[in-house]
């Protein structure tokens, strides 16, 4: 249902990421612990760690590789990014663990390296050991654990930390930081306080930082407050500290986390450790849990916080499908005509909307072909432009674009459209011998906003206020509309 409502995403994270549903679902943390994988020894040692109770400290599923992808299939999850854990310890998970997986299946799985950045671990370039996999396997973020390996994040003296964030700086590739909420024997969370997470975060803004491991009961609402803060900083939400809950109740938790939702949906990742617990659970949970919030943020997360992980990337995380979705097609008519002291350039352009209703952002193309016709007439200065639409169910309007404001705006009109048409009398047999059912969307292009508008040229600027915004209202689509734009200047006397 989200994909029929889906806004116009290009005036929020460009073309390349304007249509969410082009990209697949990411399943953000999976151990590569896989029951036909060789181990390697420090895996192996990992999973015979116990507590004082006997107990295995990592839940070992017997789970093929095979599993996993009906796994995913059953959850509509399309990748899954494979994590190591190199903790300087005998035990752990080695980066050849990860190789071994993704090397199996390399266009479903993504690579999260992990190196001991520790003073005490043995002087070794990091750098180049990125390459070398690079080289094998698709890469897309490295992960360190402060808490496991006593690793002061904020230690100017540590070279190999500084180097290994000035390389994923560049290459793109995000640093995720664990904080470590396992019951292991050495795991030292004053490493992890939340003031050394902000320091870290607000010292390398060029970085993207993913915090993993977040105690969503009882830290989660704590670490939404330097979110707030710092727009390269990301959390991921995963089922290590569930304990007590279902994956519906975490999800309905974490949603009522005040501002969460409307800040941050395009900041969140959600990953399911497995084999600790499985991504069709995760995924239950999530539509459970979404199913009960309003229309607007309902859609949206379904639209994005699954997919979110793929913006960070664009070489890493290709599309799965290939349809483009861009609103601008082209301009089908130019011309320009002179009338007595008036110059008229007439523009006629054609847009797509790619879901059934669509706020469509015309603030750059009409500029675009405001300064286009400028240019032919360089001493001319004041005049005025005319936006016309010629269909019956859009309308054009003048608002602010703030994300969350066009956000609101767009689903409100979406939610209008989708109400039952049924008891109207617009639902009768067409003389194009189809059927009419569309009442509403002639009613909303009606009630909302206009068939054209006039905007004032003033010294060779549009006349608009600072917030002001153009968009089009496009219903019963997807489809194909035309709009006519004549740009008016008039000649001095």
């Amino acid at each position: 249902m989200e994909r029929l409502y889906q806004p116009d995403f290009t005036c929020i994270f460009g073309n390349t990421f304007g249509d969410a549903f082009s990209y697949g679902k990411i399943d953000s943390l999976i151990w590569p612990i896989f029951s036909d994988i060789p181990h390697s020894d420090a895996l192996n040692n990992l999973l015979k760690l116990k507590d004082n109770q006997r107990t295995p400290l990592f839940y070992k599923r017997k789970l093929s590789i095979e599993d996993e992808k009906i796994e995913f299939s059953c959850s509509g999850i399309h990748r899954g990014l494979v994590q190591a854990m190199d903790i300087g310890k005998s035990y752990g998970i080695s980066n050849s663990d990860v190789i071994k997986v993704i090397g199996k299946e390399p266009t479903i799985f993504k690579g999260i390296l992990s190196f001991d950045l520790s003073n005490n671990a043995p002087e070794k370039n990091s750098i180049i050991e990125i390459e070398r996999i690079q080289k094998q396997i698709p890469v897309c973020g490295i992960v360190i654990y402060p808490s496991f390996i006593k690793l002061e994040l904020l230690d100017n003296a540590n070279e190999q930390l500084k180097q290994i964030l000035k390389f994923c700086s560049n290459k793109s590739l995000f640093i995720k930081i664990d904080l470590g909420n396992f019951k292991f024997p050495d795991n030292h969370r004053e490493y992890t306080t939340l003031e050394r997470i902000e320091s870290f975060v607000s010292k390398y803004p060029n970085n993207t930082i993913i915090l993993s491991g977040i105690d969503v009961a009882s830290e989660l609402e704590r670490y939404v407050n330097i979110l707030k803060k710092y727009v390269n900083l990301w959390i991921e939400i995963d089922p290590r500290a569930f304990g007590g809950m279902t994956p519906t109740d975490i999800f309905k938790n974490i949603f009522n986390i005040k501002g969460l939702i409307q800040n941050f949906w395009y900041r969140i990742s959600i990953g399911s450790a497995t084999p600790t617990l499985e991504i069709s659970q995760i995924t239950r949970g999530f539509l459970e849990a979404t199913e009960l919030l309003p229309f607007s943020q309902k859609n949206l997360l379904r639209s994005w916080i699954f997919r979110n992980i793929n913006r960070l990337n664009s070489t890493i995380f290709q599309p799965i499908n290939q349809v483009n979705c861009n609103t601008f097609i082209k301009i089908k008519e130019s011309y320009h005509q002179t009338y007595g002291n008036q110059i008229l350039s007439r523009y006629k352009i054609q847009l797509r909307s790619y879901s059934i209703t669509q706020l469509l952002f015309l603030t750059d193309i009409i500029k675009k072909i405001f300064h286009d016709a400028l240019k032919k007439y360089p001493n001319l200065n004041d005049g005025e432009v005319l936006i016309r639409s010629y269909h019956t169910t859009t309308s054009l309007l003048i608002n602010e674009h703030e994300i969350g404001n066009y956000l609101d705006l767009h689903y409100y009109f979406a939610e209008l459209s989708k109400e039952d048409s049924s008891k109207f009398m617009h639902t009768v047999l067409a003389k194009e011998n189809r059927a009419d059912f569309n009442h509403l969307d002639h009613r909303i292009a009606s009630t909302y906003g206009s068939k054209q508008l006039i905007i004032p040229i003033i010294n060779r600027e549009l006349e608009l206020g600072t917030r002001e915004n153009f968009y089009i209202l496009t219903t019963f689509g997807p489809r194909t509309l035309d709009l006519f734009i004549e740009v008016k200047l008039y000649k001095e006397n």
